[in-house]
């Protein structure tokens, strides 16, 4: 309370979403969720999933107006080489998708986003990538330790955390019921 005007100066350099390029992995029905809210942003979605060559993406507006994209997806060392932002949404495959070699293909000050499952970026290459200035911040909803994350990750100042609570709003909690009853009562008939 009495350092407002200091925390204000810390964080108050910010980055503009509009027209920069999100490198989406994993482009799966998550994946082409966060495309949509890119989109809605003014960003450039660039995309990676080798079980998919291309989605259409369709904005829907409040006033009945809709969009369509249609986003053709690209390799993975092409996704690392242009996009600003990282985002992750695929399973844990048994050892990280994103680690130093990873890293290093991608654009310098690039930020790094996990909220799919903890081990999928390895955390202590992420921290050495920090350090460097190779990735500018990270935001991690998931780590590898959970419940008790490598307290380096908790204390690095160019981390935002939060407790895997990604799908944890009272509208998604509704949605997941609804769908679960629809799943129980098909399985029924």
């Amino acid at each position: 309370d009495t350092k407002f005007k200091e925390l204000k100066k810390n964080y108050g350099a910010g980055i503009e979403l509009r027209g920069k390029k999100i490198g989406i992995i994993g482009f799966g029905r998550i994946g082409r969720e966060v495309a949509k809210i890119a989109l809605g942003q003014g960003m450039e979605v660039i995309a990676h999933d080798p079980n998919c060559e291309s989605a259409k993406i369709k904005l829907n507006f409040y006033d009945g107006q809709k969009i369509n994209f249609n986003i053709t997806t690209v390799t993975i060392e092409e996704l690392y080489k242009n996009a600003d932002f990282i985002t992750v949404h695929v399973p844990f495959q048994g050892e990280p998708l994103i680690a130093k070699k990873e890293i290093e293909m991608m654009k310098d000050n690039v930020g790094l986003i996990n909220a799919a499952r903890g081990g999928v970026i390895n955390e202590n290459d992420l921290l050495m990538a920090l350090e460097s200035g190779k990735v500018r911040f990270a935001g991690l909803d998931v780590f590898e330790n959970e419940p008790t994350p490598n307290i380096k990750v908790l204390m690095t100042d160019q981390v935002s955390l939060s407790p895997h609570i990604g799908a944890a709003t009272l509208e998604a909690q509704d949605r997941i019921g609804a769908e679960l009853a629809e799943q129980i009562q098909s399985l029924l008939k």
